[in-house]
């Protein structure tokens, strides 16, 4: 797990939801939205938020929000840990502000899984429930329905959140969750970026070895071969260069692409003489990380003690 500070928030998060997020990459609009506006905000509360990509999708959900039981945001980034499984790329937002009109601030790497148990087992209840309006703000108790119309004395109505029964058990258990992000390691974003991609080929390869070993005879419209239909959410956003790499982890020399008559999507295809019980190919470093390796091994390589002329008084 890394740390990514004083980066481009927006510009950030985006190529993050390029590398998981095949479907409704709109939703990504509105947490533009959300985090510009936080930015401006004066109040402290709204500067942290946990942000995670889902090949359906994007989430933008106040921190503070997520730790109070029964609210939309605590129930929302549960819900995909304990119902579904999909593949969930989690990140703690903290906004600094807005410099030459960029969402400036830090971003953490977030281990999901453990976030949303943690968000179950410590969320603390809330008793009301405060409408924000646009000059003041009001409480009600959460079982009173209210409606989201402008009040006569406050003006319009802005939003509404839910007030924590103790905010200062709030307070304590965020300030424990901003002390363990802030011993993770600064990491550089651009490999980041990389190493999803990575992930992203070898998840998809890993699928489709298995389902081809799963099979139990020629299943394409001649039977002369195995097909399987390639992951329409890698298909979405793989580049050129991914199917390459995926072409080249996979072990089957038969092995070809093609859309099959009327059916949707992208197969993969193997001639039923291929073996199909051989162990992926191992992945080859990227040029970025044969470069570094390099530079690592020069850097770590003793140097060599320097010649001395014959009088042994001179160095050459």
């Amino acid at each position: 797990m890394n740390k990514f500070e004083n980066v481009d928030v927006l510009a950030s998060l985006q190529q993050i939801m390029q590398q998981n997020t095949a479907f409704f990459q709109n939703d990504f609009d509105i947490d533009r939205d959300i985090l510009t506006r936080a930015a401006k905000s004066k109040n402290p509360e709204d500067k942290i938020y946990l942000w995670f990509s889902r090949p359906n999708g994007t989430h933008c959900l106040r921190e503070w929000d997520v730790f109070l039981r029964g609210t939309r945001e605590h129930n929302t980034f549960r819900f995909y840990h304990e119902q579904t499984k999909e593949r969930v790329l989690a990140y703690t937002v903290v906004l600094s502000g807005v410099e030459r009109g960029k969402v400036m601030g830090s971003i953490y790497e977030l281990d999901y899984e453990r976030k949303a148990e943690l968000a179950a087992q410590t969320a603390l209840r809330t008793d009301n429930n405060r409408l924000i309006y646009e000059r003041g703000t009001r409480e009600l108790p959460k079982e009173y329905r209210f409606e989201a119309t402008s009040d006569r004395d406050y003006g319009k109505f802005l939003r509404y959140e839910a007030v924590p029964h103790d905010p200062d058990a709030l307070r304590d258990l965020l300030r424990d969750e901003s002390r363990k992000r802030e011993r993770l390691k600064p990491g550089n974003f651009k490999e980041h970026i990389g190493r999803l991609s990575d992930e992203k080929v070898l998840a998809e390869a890993q699928r489709l070895s298995a389902a081809f070993q799963s099979l139990q005879a020629p299943n394409s419209p001649n039977r002369t071969h195995f097909a399987v239909e390639v992951s329409p959410w890698f298909e979405r956003i793989a580049s050129s260069r991914e199917h390459e790499r995926l072409f080249a982890l996979l072990p089957y020399k038969t092995l070809y692409l093609s859309s099959v008559k009327d059916r949707h999507g992208v197969f993969a295809f193997i001639s039923k003489d291929e073996r199909r019980d051989l162990p992926l190919r191992k992945q080859r470093p990227s040029v970025r990380a044969q470069l570094k390796e390099g530079q690592s091994k020069k850097t770590a390589a003793p140097k060599k003690a320097a010649a001395k002329a014959k009088d042994n008084d001179l160095e050459v």
